[in-house]
């Protein structure tokens, strides 16, 4: 009998929850899947563009962000920006700021230091974006660069900032796509629950 109430308990209530639990992580994958094609930018697009920041290695951008960083190179190098805002802070493990790791890179690179501007402050995306607003000297448009699967939430971001923001993902060759998009997956439903995105 008892096992028989538990079971009809599942089919009422657990079933329809996983129901939704399942759709919803399905959407939101989709939803991260969207930039997967976006190579272009439109004729009107921003001259300043935000890098986002991510993990060092070393002291020295990471394989995903050297990726990003070359993805801004472009941009610079097709003169359709005339100015990066690097963004990240110091990581725990870090002797450098990701920012400087960023300048560091591009300068060597060949892109000129003083088209380039850190922000050195900022730990996650949120921040990234809140805390290189003050650099566009009152304009409220901007050019994204993070990868693919990160683009989503970064412009969630920056609507609820008001900016007009201008997608330019990177498409990675060192991660593992589906891996990430689930991960990113989880990490905008964290940010809608917690109210960071409304």
């Amino acid at each position: 009998m008892s096992t028989l109430y538990t079971s009809k308990w599942f089919w009422i209530i657990g079933v329809p929850i996983m129901i939704v639990i399942i759709t919803v992580v399905g959407f939101l994958y989709w939803t991260v899947s969207r930039y997967d094609d976006l190579d272009s930018l439109p004729q009107s697009a921003p001259k300043t563009a935000i890098v986002l920041g991510a993990a060092l290695w070393d002291n020295e951008p990471s394989p995903a962000l050297k990726e990003r960083l070359l993805t801004a190179k472009k941009l610079m190098d097709e003169g359709k920006v005339d100015r990066l805002i690097l963004s990240g802070g110091l990581g725990s493990r870090d002797r450098l700021t990701e920012a400087e790791a960023m300048r560091r890179f591009l300068v060597d690179q060949g892109v000129p230091n003083e088209h380039l501007i850190l922000e050195t402050e900022s730990h996650n995306t949120l921040e990234n974006i809140q805390n290189s607003v003050k650099f566009l000297n009152g304009s409220k448009e901007v050019i994204v660069v993070t990868h693919d699967y990160h683009m989503y939430r970064a412009l969630q971001i920056t609507k609820q900032l008001q900016l007009t923001a201008v997608p330019y993902p990177t498409h990675s060759h060192v991660l593992f796509g589906p891996f990430h998009k689930l991960r990113e997956t989880l990490a905008i439903m964290k940010y809608y629950i917690s109210g960071e995105i409304k």
